[in-house]
């Protein structure tokens, strides 16, 4: 009980540094009631049972942990390549952000160097395949159905970014028509 405690523990102050950092006071409401629902949970459920959803015994159907080592190593390295990318796409352009605006308050240009040179959208490129990468490296098949319907979300905020920056930051239509793809060189 005591090491689940200290599990809950870090888990809680994760849940604090993400909220200091986000600073939405919606979060706070969010990260309680998930905290003390899942803390009644521990502390009021039969010990046992929390043994057996963490290490079921016997026999059981299970598809989230069948992916074979041949694809869980390259899906790793998949994996961090994107992670990579995404980051190099956040280190060359510092305008790099969750809103799709243009950032008069901080003196928004066009970024054509680094990653951007081959796609318009390296950061979505690296997000794209990291998702996917990152179930199947865990071995999870049943993670994959959600991992591609974020992967088309992903899709979709890149084509909707695109048409935005294309109407409204200047010189990037000039940049879209000298780097073709926004995503995938040869495909989009």
């Amino acid at each position: 009980m005591a090491r689940a405690l200290a599990s809950w523990a870090v888990l809680a102050a994760m849940f604090i540094w993400i909220g200091y950092a986000i600073a939405l006071p919606r979060f706070w409401v969010y990260a309680a009631i998930w905290l003390g629902v899942a803390l009644y949970g521990l502390l009021s459920v039969d010990p046992s049972l929390i043994t057996e959803r963490r290490k079921p015994a016997g026999a059981t159907l299970d598809w989230s942990d069948t992916v074979p080592p041949a694809i869980r190593m390259p899906a790793m390295i998949l994996y961090a390549a994107a992670l990579l990318l995404a980051v190099q796409a956040m280190i060359t352009n510092r305008y790099f952000s969750i809103a799709v605006r243009i950032q008069t308050d901080r003196g928004h240009r066009l970024v054509s160097s680094g990653p951007y040179r081959i796609v318009r959208h390296p950061g979505y490129l690296g997000m794209l395949f990291a998702c996917p990468a990152s179930v199947l490296a865990l071995g999870s098949w049943l993670a994959l159905v959600p991992a591609l319907l974020y992967a088309v979300l992903i899709v979709r905020r890149a084509a909707i970014e695109d048409r935005y920056l294309q109407a409204e930051l200047d010189g990037y239509a000039q940049f879209a028509s000298r780097v073709r793809y926004r995503l995938i060189p040869g495909v989009w």
